[in-house]
């Protein structure tokens, strides 16, 4: 007598029709020949077979046909008991033979447990009606556990982490020496290649194929020749298909290959979701980038909103940077000031200084010293690359720094590396002198950050210079109680040629020349050290202006940056004449021009 099988079908309302069938091979599908018949939306006319072997219920899906087994798309399966398996709409719960006396078996041990089974004795009368049960307990291959694990490593990451190096390392790690990869569509309906280890022609489907795949729970087969592949929708609730998993499979690993690709699948999915409609992507961020830029960037001009606004645009997106303005401005710290802001965590910074007349150089660190040239990208993935002062470069050099940006750009998910070029003019003036290379431009020129000038932001000195103080005072270990009114109008009306790099030298020296718990004294002088023409000749009102002051601590250091910028600037920047002509070291002077904040004056000499 064969063992009576029961199987719930749950209705609306909470309602179940319970069948028991006494075979050991039951069909279930629309259709009026199965031993089941259920009429459901998505119910193949024979839907899939139920079989005993044993005391193991097992089910397989008729010509393609899949049922979702406790959440899981699956074409074949074990059943136990209490196991709930969708077909189209339809819900059943499988319950089992409905026997009282329950064995626990792992699979792993069933062939072991048969040899060292007892025989069977003969039943009593009365027990005849009595049948043994079993809950076999199996273990999923090797090769799904490891996917499962690496899958929650990709994706455990908060909502800002990058995905695209972790389904990398997932799809050589899992496919490998197959072809698989994730891809989009284009406005063309193809398939572009996103993460991918693809090395053959990308395979073209019908337009229609892909808004099916769209539509409820699908996956496709694609079969060329003797090779298949398996092609699964990642479908983000109610905006659609936003990518697609494609990868080779064989008949051995193909129940293996559907289970997890559809598994990526899920998990893709809900990070997108979570990244684009929950809020928590730029939300809390915001709010502290702008703090954090309120503190360092304090003001209320105009020009300081906008300078804030770029930057905050710049952290949180992909594009290139070129920041713009005159030396000594803090175009390199407000690009550290990105980097740290970054929503994914703060950046590393790597800078490469260009000089003019220096391209070789500038290529030894760009590529590389060996003979095989280095990708810039991949040696500096990860972290932003900035490239200060890059009109100095030729345009021959330009134009392979252009290629090198646009080849990191047409990755599929945006580029390995932020970059940032830096430039003293206005990038509309240098293309028109031709020192700034068109193509090089045209990768930079959708997020150009102007930095204004102190000039045009006065209003904002009082704020700027009160935060640096507290700033710097920090940085020297000293508490300073505040600043006298003269001193604080007298840099007020400073002219600072120097901008940044000046304002903030010159309140270095102020503090460092104020004891711990006073008050800050002392003024600057309100005439420029260095004409506007910076030909470094020193008018006699500059000269009597200092002279007039009583604070050595003032006179004998702005004195001696006094001399060393006008010879400086006479020699054009030439370091070794300009140290013999004022009986120092060459190493003394460019000490003394770091410490004093001088500029090098090369610039002098293109003309």
């Amino acid at each position: 007598m064969e063992a009576m099988v029961k199987l719930a079908i749950e209705g609306t309302g909470g309602s179940e029709v319970i069948y028991e069938v006494a075979k050991s091979s039951i069909s279930i599908g629309a259709s009026s020949d199965n031993d089941i018949v259920l009429r459901s939306p998505g119910v193949a006319p024979k839907h899939l077979v139920i079989q005993r072997n044993g005391d193991v219920y097992t089910f397989i899906g008729q010509k393609r046909q899949v049922a979702v087994l406790n959440g899981e798309r699956r074409s074949r399966g074990v059943l136990k008991i209490g196991d709930r398996f969708r077909l189209g709409t339809a819900n059943l719960v499988f319950k089992g033979s409905g026997d009282d006396e329950t064995d626990l078996i792992f699979a792993d041990d069933r062939a072991k447990e048969t040899e060292e089974r007892p025989p069977e004795q003969s039943r009593p009368p009365g027990a005849a009606g009595k049948m043994r049960a079993e809950v076999v307990l199996y273990s999923e291959t090797h090769r799904i556990a490891e996917a499962r694990a690496q899958m929650v490593e990709v994706f455990q990451g908060r909502v800002r982490s990058d995905l695209v190096p972790g389904l990398r390392g997932f799809l050589a790690e899992v496919f490998s020496g197959r072809e698989a990869m994730v891809a989009r569509l284009d406005e063309e309906g193809l398939l572009v290649p996103v993460v991918s280890q693809w090395s053959g022609e990308l395979p073209r489907l019908p337009e229609r194929t892909f808004r099916e795949l769209g539509i409820g729970s699908r996956y496709a087969m694609l079969r060329i020749g003797s090779r298949q592949f398996l092609i699964y929708p990642v479908i983000q609730g109610s905006i659609g298909t936003k990518a697609f998993l494609v990868v080779e499979t064989t008949v051995e690993f193909e129940d293996d290959d559907e289970l997890i690709l559809a598994e990526l699948a899920r998990f893709m999915a809900i990070h997108w979701d979570r990244v684009e409609t929950s809020g928590l992507m730029f939300g809390s961020w915001e709010s502290e980038a702008r703090e954090v830029l309120d503190t360092s960037l304090p003001g209320t001009s105009q020009a300081v909103r906008l300078l804030r606004d770029g930057l905050i645009y710049s952290a949180r997106t992909q594009h290139p940077i070129l920041m713009c303005g005159r030396s000594g401005i803090g175009r390199m710290t407000l690009a550290c000031q990105v980097a740290a802001l970054n929503p994914s965590g703060a950046l590393a910074v790597r800078v490469i200084q260009c000089q003019e007349d220096s391209d070789e150089a500038f290529r030894t660190e760009f590529f590389g010293p060996g003979p095989d040239l280095l990708n810039p990208a991949e040696v500096s993935e990860g972290r932003m690359l900035v490239l200060r002062d890059l009109h100095l470069l030729s345009v021959v050099v330009q134009r392979e720094v252009a290629a090198t940006v646009a080849a990191d750009l047409e990755t599929g998910w945006g580029p390995g590396v932020r970059w940032v070029g830096t430039t003293e003019e206005d990038p509309m003036m240098l293309l028109n002198e031709e020192q700034l290379d068109p193509a090089l431009f045209s990768l930079f020129r959708h997020h150009v950050i102007r930095v204004p000038a102190l000039q045009s932001r006065r209003e904002d000195l009082p704020l700027l210079i009160i935060r640096l103080l507290d700033t710097i005072a920090a940085e020297q270990g000293k508490e300073i109680r505040g600043i006298e009114l003269e001193s604080l109008n007298s840099l007020l009306t400073h002219k600072f040629d120097g901008q940044m790099t000046e304002l903030v030298g010159e309140l270095r020296r102020l503090i460092s020349a104020t004891p711990s718990g006073d008050m800050i004294r002392g003024i600057v002088p309100a005439v420029p050290l260095v004409s506007a023409e910076g030909d470094g000749d020193v008018g006699a009102q500059s000269v009597a202006a200092l002279l007039g002051l009583d604070d050595l601590k003032i006179v004998i250091p702005a004195i001696e940056r006094l001399v060393i910028d006008r010879v400086l600037a006479r020699t054009k920047g030439n370091q070794s004449k300009a140290a013999r002509t004022l009986n120092l070291s060459r190493g003394a002077l460019i000490s003394k021009m770091k410490d004093y904040e001088i500029p090098d004056y090369r610039y002098l000499r293109r003309g």
